[in-house]
């Protein structure tokens, strides 16, 4: 065998990941508020830009809080379906202000009340307590670390030795905070809190701060028993304790959080008209490009060789920015119309008529890979008759049916959460119960399928229900 080096030429095929290529992927999962940011930039960035229209009066999309679409998707769960969506269809489409309504809009927007912040509510109270210089230095440190839920977990040894004092010292300083208002604001964890606030609210309670102490993770079980025995008290003792466990704040910083507001704005909205459904993209108000004159005539002159590489460059990425949002809004236009032909019993009947759908059938459909579909759902929002929803809601798997079909998960999931919510508080469907109901609605499941999925709606078993019941009132 002889060994050595040599030359060959071979020709092999393989995709090279461009800039401009990847610009394009990334659009597809944009929202559209996204890629109006998207936009706004390339337009500052690239001068072979040049957005058209500007006479016009600009246009704002509908503001929907993120919060609402929640609130309203959570009553939409809650609605029977047997409403004629033609009684509760309220939309006449896509809706566009003209500059006054912007400016009323974002005016709105701007003037929301600004609630005053975790950091500045406590600040303000340690000032009104007797301290040195260096303990409201050390007051303002801790204050400042304390995370959004309410807690400081980080290591006072540590923070002591950076700011130079004793951690004896500090601990003290943490203490006042901790008594400040919210109750229990800087401990390390929910159980600490819930004990700082029970010895604060209920001092002379000594049987409430060692439950708390001890046995919170068997109150989280609702194991009365074994905490009745440690305890040495009744089962309906240890339920009157875990009534004043209730009134207590596990997560101090919740009323004192200076939210932001985040908006929704509906990618696309349906709207069924003579019995055919309409699709809007809803873009209108999104900048319409186009490439400057001026730059693309210096491409046909002589110019020096980094000029010319520059203004070409440019142009190319400008091309092909252009052409990405037109594939993404064509893309979005047919995925969408995809899953109205799939669920169309949904758009008409609503909620409970959803049917199982995955990405790859929607991806062989149109002849797409279903990374292409993953990411033109992903962050994208749809306003039907039903509410709004975001594109990856339609996508889930099924159980069988009786008749050999398959039935959605997520109307399952519905069909499970309303039992629950119409059930008897004192006498509560145990998963065989379910199972059963649904095998007389023509469902075949399993009882360990109720479970699992009454996990997911964070359904707490029968008899767990059964004693949380008892502690209302």
């Amino acid at each position: 065998m002889k060994l050595g080096n040599s030359l060959s030429q071979r020709q092999t095929q393989r995709l090279v990941m461009t800039h401009d290529l990847r610009q394009s992927i990334e659009l597809l999962s944009l929202s559209t508020l996204e890629l109006s940011d998207k936009i706004q930039n390339e337009l500052m960035e690239n001068p072979m830009l040049d957005e058209i229209g500007l006479d016009e009066k600009p246009k704002m999309p509908e503001l929907f809080s993120y919060e609402e679409v929640k609130r309203i998707e959570k009553l939409n769960h809650e609605k029977s379906t047997d409403v004629n969506w033609q009684e509760t269809y309220s939309i006449e489409g896509p809706r566009t202000y003209n500059q006054e309504a912007s400016d009323r809009n974002q005016k709105y927007i701007e003037s929301t009340t600004k609630t005053e912040s975790l950091e500045e509510h406590l600040l303000g109270q340690l000032r009104l307590i007797r301290l040195t210089g260096s303990e409201f230095e050390m007051g303002e440190v801790l204050i400042s670390m304390i995370d959004e839920k309410g807690f400081l977990n980080h290591d006072l040894s540590e923070i002591a030795k950076e700011m130079g004092y004793s951690e004896v010292r500090l601990r003290k300083v943490l203490r006042l905070i901790n008594e400040l208002d919210p109750i229990g604001i800087g401990a390390k964890d929910i159980q600490e809190t819930l004990l700082i606030q029970a010895r604060i609210l209920f001092p002379e309670n000594i049987l409430l701060h060692k439950l708390i102490d001890e046995f919170l993770n068997d109150l989280e079980k609702i194991d009365y028993k074994k905490i009745a025995k440690n305890l040495r008290i009744t089962e309906d003792e240890v339920s009157q304790l875990a009534r004043f466990i209730k009134k207590l704040e596990p997560y101090p910083a919740t009323l004192y959080q200076g939210k932001k507001t985040d908006y929704v704005v509906p990618d696309v909205v349906v709207k069924e008209i003579g019995g055919e459904f309409n699709i809007f993209i809803n873009d209108e108000w999104l900048p319409k490009l186009a490439i400057q004159d001026e730059y693309k005539e210096l491409l046909n002159t002589k110019l020096p060789a980094t000029d010319k590489e520059y203004f070409q460059t440019k142009f190319s990425s400008a091309q092909w920015l252009i052409r990405s949002i037109q594939q993404r809004r064509q893309t979005l236009q047919r995925v969408v119309s995809s899953i109205i032909d799939f669920q169309v019993d949904f758009f008409r009947g609503g909620i409970t008529h959803i049917k199982p759908l995955t990405l790859k059938e929607i991806a062989e459909k149109l002849s797409l890979h279903e990374s292409t579909i993953s990411r033109i759902t992903t962050n994208k929002y749809i306003q039907t008759t039903w509410g709004i929803f975001e594109l990856k809601w339609f996508f889930s798997s099924g159980v069988k049916s009786m008749e050999g079909g398959k039935e959605s998960s997520k109307k399952i999931h519905e069909i499970i959460r309303n039992l629950v919510k119409a059930e008897d508080d004192t006498n509560p469907l145990s998963d065989q119960d379910i199972v059963d109901i649904m095998e007389k609605k023509g469902i075949e499941i399993a009882r360990r399928t109720v479970a699992k999925y009454r996990k997911v709606l964070k359904i707490l078993p029968s008899n767990q229900r059964k004693r949380i019941s008892s502690l209302k009132g």
